[in-house]
């Protein structure tokens, strides 16, 4: 999901999203070390995510707009 897309969601769902993520975290790293490797990008790409909504919750927090088209 990109960051235009979460700009769209609201604050509880952006709690949601991260918590969920951070869940699928811990269960690919279970995962790694019970030798049922998947994709090594997984947990990268999880943790990326979890960064851009925290990201996006703060600017919300401090009242800081991105992505608003300049006139």
């Amino acid at each position: 999901m990109n960051a235009a897309e979460m700009r769209q969601k609201t604050a509880d769902d952006l709690k949601r999203e991260i918590a969920a993520a951070e869940k699928q975290i811990w269960k690919t790293k279970f995962q790694k070390g019970s030798e049922k490797a998947g994709d090594p990008n997984k947990v990268r790409a999880l943790r990326r995510e979890v960064a851009r909504a925290l990201t996006l919750l703060r600017e919300r927090e401090l009242g800081i707009e991105r992505g608003a088209k300049k006139s």
